[in-house]
């Protein structure tokens, strides 16, 4: 059996833009310049290839636009490429549009089976799994009542925990690790690792970087249809970052954006030109310990005259994942301006509640505008340094407890 789970070769895929209403076809039929040279379509993927392996999870991500979507509609068999070939080893499951194959005047029970067919379980499989399904979704009283009754949570854990039990071999994920209340999101995170642990092969989609940067082997960076990256998650996430803000250096090569050990981008008006961890003595350090008190002290020069300054620092793990973000403005302080050639220090004073291990610090400096933040200069893991227990403890922050106890003698019966 091949150990590749999924394959595109050079895969493209176009789409022809249709009018929306008469009045636009009428206008359109004055429009042969338009016609001629192909402004009617467009590619939404461009000679697309890669592999993915049994068992790896892959993520996807990149603006809106960008063929994300596309991907997985080809994979799911919603479209065929335009050209290039997608080959397919495995049964594939779907957690895109949850509740999409529902009928509103059937039960849930009826969905159950109809949304279970769709996604290609045979009956004597759902009758198997109908009760943990049903559990799953916690709608066991409402079973048997029209689905168009549901709310919209009963409806997304319904249609959640159908395609959570349908065993895939290949499954597609859309965005949909976030349903519900914060209860049964864990139910469906611990779901997702499950399938990681039984060997499924995983293609997760999504616009939160920390569940991409968790959950992923590796990461693709798709741009206009296009792949720009593939590979380490941390590293592509922010690479990714870079094209949001359309930084000069997004458009330079992997090597060229990796030469050191940070990222940097922005508009370059203003730099960082220094950022220090100080621990309880104010001394330099790169090792302090849990709960000890810290300040992280960043510098910056200004090479123009700058209104509605920001200065903003994210502390990240050692797999990316973002334990706390901060900045002036969340803060309650103002920066109205700073002037051309002026150097400006701001501090960040904190006692760290985080578990032991290693982290890294993430600086900026932004201008806010009318149209939103502007990055002057940004530069990942200006800093690494690590955590070192001051008691025993587990799990990713350290919240201090102190403790209780007390005993009494009870009475017998």
């Amino acid at each position: 059996m091949s150990d590749i789970a999924i394959r595109f070769n050079s895969v493209s895929k176009k789409y022809e833009k249709h009018a929306s209403s008469m009045r636009e076809s009428f206008v359109n039929l004055f429009r042969k310049a338009e016609s001629r040279n192909g402004s009617n379509s467009f590619w939404a993927l461009k000679d697309v290839s890669f592999d993915v392996r049994r068992g790896e999870t892959i993520g996807i991500i990149g603006p809106n636009g960008a063929g994300k979507s596309t991907i997985l509609k080809l994979l799911a068999g919603i479209t065929s490429p335009t050209s290039g070939t997608v080959s397919i080893n495995g049964r594939i499951g779907a957690l895109l549009e949850l509740g999409a194959g529902f009928h509103p005047e059937f039960t849930g029970r009826e969905n159950i089976y109809l949304n279970g067919a769709i996604l290609g379980m045979k009956r004597s499989e759902i009758d198997e799994k109908f009760n943990s399904i049903v559990d799953f979704a916690e709608i066991r009283e409402f079973i048997d009542s029209p689905v168009k009754h549901y709310s919209s949570g009963m409806y997304v854990r319904l249609g959640f925990a159908i395609a959570a039990h349908s065993n895939p071999d290949i499954l597609l994920v859309d965005e949909v690790l976030a349903v519900g209340d914060a209860r049964f999101v864990q139910k469906c995170i611990r779901k997702f690792e499950e399938f990681q642990k039984y060997g499924t092969t995983i293609v997760f989609v999504s616009h939160d970087m920390n569940s991409i940067k968790r959950n992923c082997h590796k990461v693709m960076l798709l741009d206009h249809g296009e792949i720009k990256e593939i590979g380490d998650p941390k590293e592509i996430v922010d690479a990714y970052n870079a094209i949001i803000f359309k930084s000069p250096s997004a458009g330079k090569s992997q090597e060229e954006q990796r030469a050191g050990r940070s990222q940097q981008y922005g508009s370059g008006q203003a730099e960082i030109t220094n950022v220090a961890l100080l621990n309880n003595d104010r001394t330099m350090c790169n090792v302090i310990k849990s709960m000890e008190n810290t300040e992280i002290k960043i510098e910056a020069l200004f090479h123009e005259d700058i209104a509605e300054v920001l200065v903003g620092m994210t502390i990240r793990n050692r797999i990316g994942v973002d334990v706390y973000m901060t900045n002036t403005e969340w803060k309650g302080f103002d920066i109205p301006k700073v002037l051309k050639n002026t150097s400006l220090e701001v501090s960040f004073a904190q006692k760290m509640h985080l578990a032991p291990g290693e982290y890294t610090v993430n600086v900026a400096v932004s201008q806010k505008t009318t149209e939103g933040i502007k990055r002057l200069d940004w530069i990942s893991d200006y800093l690494t340094f690590e955590v070192v227990a001051s008691e025993k403890m587990g799990g990713i922050c350290n919240f201090d407890s102190s403790v209780s106890i007390k005993q009494k003698t009870c009475k017998s019966f």
